[in-house]
């Protein structure tokens, strides 16, 4: 039951990691794009800079679970490098069940009403004649959420999901 456990994750994790390479390549030439119509051509279009927006905050969000499986997110211990790999291994579970888990679940528990507000109302931009959809990427959030709890679970019971 642990190892489907593990190897979901680490499923979840590939398929994260993967989404997030093809969001950055979708921001880079969608940005470009922007650019060289404006510069260019001196032409601009609403719908692809909300696109880049919406790319962008999908990248983001995504890109933290991602993090912490590859082990890059920001650390406040400065003294990380000086302790012993037992004590770090420590340190990690402690963070997990005492800051991880209990934020993202109350994360979860806030976001809740206004991401169904948002689908209620089919959330667009706030812009006129801006892309609808933002709904979709607000959704991100709590999946995202559930993707750091799940994970969390993981380096609790010593999975590797790299």
């Amino acid at each position: 039951m642990i190892n489907r456990y593990l190897q979901l994750c680490a499923f979840l994790h590939r398929s994260t990691m993967g989404v997030c390479l093809l969001l950055l390549v979708l921001l880079l030439c969608s940005q470009v794009s922007i650019v060289v119509l404006r510069y260019c051509f001196g032409a601009g279009f609403l719908e692809l800079q909300d696109f880049t927006a919406y790319v962008f905050a999908s990248l983001v969000t995504l890109s933290i679970p991602v993090a912490l499986v590859l082990d890059r997110h920001v650390r406040v211990d400065v003294w990380r490098e000086h302790q012993s790999t037992r004590l770090r291994r420590l340190l990690d579970r402690l963070s997990v069940i005492v800051l991880l888990l209990p934020v993202f679940l109350l994360s979860l528990y806030l976001v809740y009403p206004d991401i169904a507000y948002a689908w209620q109302i089919r959330e667009g931009s706030q812009e006129t004649g801006g892309l609808a959809g933002l709904y979709l990427v607000k959704s991100l959030f709590p999946l995202s959420c559930v993707l750091l709890i799940l994970q969390g679970g993981a380096s609790l019971l010593g999975g590797k999901l790299r």
